[in-house]
């Protein structure tokens, strides 16, 4: 993190210090007050008679307690004399380190504390609190139960440490408080750790209120961090102190609840205290380590391994030496004892460290860590004030905030200058994608206008196909006329030479006679065979600019085209099949027709038949159920190419473009078909080889305006056209 401040946010630090001193002020000021000298019990009496509660505050009621082991004494014993004589046991304190008449208490077991307080005449309404959740406590003022953790029982299975009621108010008796403290300890150590709190009962409920919303919003705005430290970590991966931050936030947070203070009372009331306790300790490590782990991503490179793994390994010994405080008291005491004064050494050393190479963050973080070292240390040797650990911990808090604005003030001026940036960028993206627009626009101006000539050289070039086709046709027949008229010319004048000189005979003049009908017959038949070819060419060329929708049958339009389809497809190895029957009448373009049906053969011609392959070329016609009318064209041919398959339609596609073909007879095919003759197209293999195209031509006519909008290209599929498209 420390990469987003410059040297002159040293300046932002300036607080750390002061801060620091406040609370380490704090931590003096408690000490000094846990050393003053309050009145004590002695002998089980603790005199408060000359005890002001609303000047001098609240007391704790320590001192020489009346103390029956491995007993649960009833007050009404106490007061008849029943009871056992008692023995003195010092308070606060653990069963683990005390003694009654020389002999060691057990760690574990039952106990009854008893104390008598006398109070002035004049005291005001009192209050009573405990601080002990994590045994079972019976608290009994006066014969009647006031503060209690859990249910007292005689043994393990008749004691839970479950709920509580940690402040009561209490009234004396005469001036009198007699109070009865039953302990039960199963799973934990025994005693009083720290003793009952006594003390003016507006005072005491108005701190325990302050400490329950203090407490509260410190939760609350532990949670808030570590869920926004959580938020910039998803957001930013590599920034992996957020993480550690969030982790910390969050232990702390959980601190604040499994600790013994009113927030814990009243939100994990029923769990028990075992348990509350344990949790307690597993929070420790996290704590600890997670400053660890910031002091190595902040300063990299400056924790010194000879003390961050003893650190590493006497911390997360805490929890582990906590199960074992029966057998050994001392264990868990010194264990976080050594813990944190190595995590203390280690995070000091680191902070040095960065000092050296002038990381701004160096000071405050040192500061931070020192205190929270201190109050922690404080703590596991219960001195200092109430609250000492929390006072760290929003220290820690306070900084950790600092922090946080500071990445998100980082955040946002990034965020501002990416902003700027990308309101730049487009700017130029706008104008870039103008001129752009503008070329492309120019561009396809361009494409079309030459995409125009090539479909008019294209229709050119079949035209030119077909006139050559109609010349071949055409010469034979004329030729044939020409030798019969010349042989008749030759026959009339003979004829009319033996007439002049009076030769010729009847036999002759029959000849003559018959050699001229013949010779009109052949002239006749030959004409008549031109005829039909030219008029086959004017049908096509005529139709070719027929733009207008008209009534025929498509049986008649092809019987019209035969001569010319024939001249098309008129090679030695090539077989030309049609077939077709009158009645299918449907409403069509017939010049679009016809150059769909040109264009298709020669399609076939071209491409299907290589290297003069024989084969069949079939034109079929005829009526489906639905009443429209299937205009099929099929061969025996090679196959198409897979290449092209899926581009069959688009313009400009052909693998015979060194041949000087365009890639646009098959593109021409479907926009006739899909635009004026308002039919579909489909193209698949035929199972014996080959290609069967199949268009549909609808029986009712359709719209101009879905006439001018064919629509999108379909793509081919396996079953694709065997021909290439020229």
């Amino acid at each position: 993190m420390q990469r987003y401040l410059g040297h002159s946010g040293m300046m932002r630090w300036f607080w750390a210090p002061l801060v620091a001193t406040l609370i380490l002020s704090s931590l003096w000021v408690g000490l000094s007050a846990a050393l003053t000298q309050r009145p004590l019990a002695v002998d089980g009496v603790l005199d408060l008679r000359g005890w002001d509660f609303r000047h001098d505050g609240q007391i704790f009621l320590e001192g020489d307690w009346q103390f029956w082991r491995d007993r649960l004494v009833n007050p009404a014993e106490i007061t008849d004399g029943s009871a056992p004589p008692p023995a003195l046991l010092d308070v606060p304190g653990r069963w683990t380190s005390q003694k009654v008449n020389g002999v060691p208490l057990n760690a574990e077991g039952i106990g009854t504390y008893h104390l008598r307080v006398l109070l002035p005449k004049d005291a005001p309404p009192l209050a009573m609190r405990h601080n002990q959740r994590f045994v079972a406590w019976n608290v009994l003022v006066n014969g009647e139960r006031s503060v209690y953790a859990g249910n007292v029982g005689t043994d393990a299975d008749s004691t839970d440490s479950a709920g509580q009621k940690a402040i009561s108010a209490v009234g004396p008796i005469d001036g009198v408080l007699d109070i009865t403290v039953q302990v039960a300890a199963f799973g934990g150590y025994g005693g009083i750790p720290r003793a009952l709190l006594l003390g003016d009962a507006d005072s005491m409920y108005g701190d325990w209120q302050q400490e329950l919303a203090f407490r509260t919003a410190f939760l609350s705005v532990c949670l808030s961090i570590g869920v926004l430290y959580l938020i910039l970590y998803v957001l930013r991966p590599r920034d992996r102190e957020c993480l550690v931050f969030a982790v910390m936030s969050v232990a702390i947070a959980l601190v604040q609840l499994t600790s013994n203070t009113p927030l814990g009372s009243e939100v994990l009331y029923s769990l028990p205290g075992q348990l509350l306790g344990f949790l307690n300790n597993v929070m420790f490590p996290f704590v600890w380590l997670s400053c660890l782990a910031s002091a190595a991503l902040l300063f990299p490179g400056s924790l010194r391994k000879g003390l961050a793994w003893p650190s590493f390994l006497f911390i997360l010994a805490v929890p582990v030496a906590s199960l074992w405080t029966l057998q050994f008291p001392w264990l868990l005491t010194w264990t976080a004892t050594i813990g944190l004064i190595l995590a203390l050494m280690t995070l000091i050393a680191a902070t040095g460290t960065a000092a050296k190479q002038r990381q701004p963050l160096a000071l405050p973080m040192a500061i931070a860590w020192t205190v929270l070292g201190v109050s922690n240390l404080a703590l596991v040797h219960r001195v200092g004030f109430t609250g000492i650990m929390e006072a760290g911990y929003c220290f820690m808090l306070f900084l950790q905030a600092a922090l946080l604005i500071d990445r998100l003030r980082h955040m946002l001026d990034q965020a501002k200058q990416s902003n700027a940036r990308l309101a730049a960028l487009n700017g130029a993206l706008e104008d870039q994608v103008a001129d752009r627009t503008k070329h492309l626009s120019e561009t396809v101006d361009r494409l079309q206008l030459a995409q125009d000539r090539l479909v008019q050289s294209e229709k050119l070039a079949s035209l030119g196909r077909l006139v050559a086709g109609v010349a071949h046709e055409v010469n034979t027949p004329v030729g044939t006329a020409l030798t019969t008229a010349t042989h008749l010319a030759q026959q009339v004048e003979a004829a009319e030479e033996a007439m002049a000189a009076g030769t010729m005979t009847r036999r002759q003049l029959a000849d003559f006679l018959t050699e001229v009908k013949e010779a009109a017959n052949l002239l006749t038949t030959t004409v008549e065979r031109t005829a039909a070819v030219v008029q086959s060419f004017k049908q096509i060329a005529t139709e070719r600019s027929d733009e207008t929708r008209r009534r025929l049958d498509l049986h008649d339009l092809l019987m019209e085209l035969r001569p010319a389809m024939e001249v098309r497809t008129d090679a030695p190895h090539v077989r030309f099949v049609m077939e077709s029957k009158p009645g299918l009448v449907l409403e069509t373009n017939g010049g679009a027709l016809t150059q769909v049906l040109g264009q298709l053969l020669s399609n076939c011609m071209d491409h299907a038949f290589p290297g003069a392959r024989p084969g069949m070329i079939r034109v079929a016609a005829s009526l489906t159920p639905d009443g429209a009318v299937d205009l099929l064209v099929e061969d025996d041919g090679v196959g198409i190419d897979p290449d092209i398959r899926p581009r069959l339609f688009e313009p400009f596609t052909t693998t015979g473009r060194a041949d000087g073909r365009t890639g646009l007879g098959l593109h021409m095919v479907y926009t006739l078909v899909a635009g004026p003759l308002g039919g579909t197209i489909s193209v698949t293999d035929r199972p014996d080889g080959g290609t069967l195209v199949q268009v549909r031509l609808p029986a009712t006519p359709r719209t101009e305006a879905e006439a001018a909008s064919p629509p999108p290209i379909p793509s081919v599929g396996a079953a694709g056209m065997s021909a290439i498209i020229t």
